[in-house]
């Protein structure tokens, strides 16, 4: 799978899934754009993208901000030209209950995961359509199939409105061939689910057939082959990477 030249945005793309992400793309042959709302991450990010020969901008962007994604969009096409892929993987994790859960709680988490993913898109879908041809990946989560394993109601019902708005979207760019689809990672490695869990997984693995824990690497390789040519026939698809948690 080559990716050779084509212009990627990686949101949330300063660590964990996001950083995996964009290295992973950048090691096919992509130039990348790691839109992420820490800019020194993300700057960071980017020279380990050079390292490895490709071109890399690093943009301060809360996808929660129209403005701020509109831009990011504007300024990747006015350095590279075009955008052939956006990964729209920024997104937050609250664990919480109903109960305790506050208004403000509620809308943090689906200002960044849901409308997010649906600003993000907005502001490529342009270029996208008048190109002919693009891929979007969104980051949705078992999480999101189930109701939840160890997260928030937000997280979950935000993943659940991204997995939905994955097929919405894909509808509406098919015949321009944009091609729209998501990840659905179960237990995946990361300091996101280090903090959740403690580092002990061990509950995890009894509901896991593949008897382990994901890695960030296992979602990028993913990510990868949805955006690439191999993958041009498929969209709308919700690709579960999850050692076989939940089987739908």
């Amino acid at each position: 799978m080559s990716l050779m030249n084509k212009v990627s945005i990686v949101t949330g793309g300063a660590q964990g899934l996001g950083k995996a992400i964009a290295l992973e793309l950048a090691r096919k042959g992509s130039h990348l754009v790691v839109g992420d709302v820490n800019l020194e991450a993300a700057q960071r990010v980017t020279e380990e993208v050079h390292a490895l020969g490709r071109r890399a901008l690093a943009l301060r962007v809360d996808v929660s901000k129209a403005t701020d994604v509109n831009e990011m969009a504007d300024r990747v096409v006015k350095e590279f030209g075009r955008i052939d892929i956006l990964v729209n993987n920024a997104g937050i994790c609250q664990v919480i209950s109903i109960e305790a859960m506050t208004e403000e709680d509620w809308d943090r988490v689906m200002n960044v995961n849901l409308k997010g993913v649906f600003l993000s898109s907005r502001a490529v879908m342009g270029v996208m359509k008048k190109q002919r041809s693009g891929r979007i990946v969104n980051m949705g989560s078992v999480a999101g199939k189930v109701g939840g394993i160890a997260t928030g109601a937000n997280y979950s019902v935000s993943k659940a409105g991204v997995i939905c708005f994955t097929k919405a979207l894909a509808r509406e760019l098919a015949p321009y061939g944009v091609t729209v689809n998501a990840v659905a990672p179960g237990v995946i490695e990361t300091d996101m689910t280090r903090g959740i869990t403690q580092g002990d997984f061990t509950d995890y693995l009894k509901a896991i057939p593949l008897g382990t824990i994901g890695s960030a690497e296992d979602v990028s390789h993913a990510v990868a082959f949805l955006v690439s040519d191999e993958a041009r026939y498929i969209t709308g698809e919700i690709l579960d990477v999850n050692g076989g948690m939940l089987m739908d």
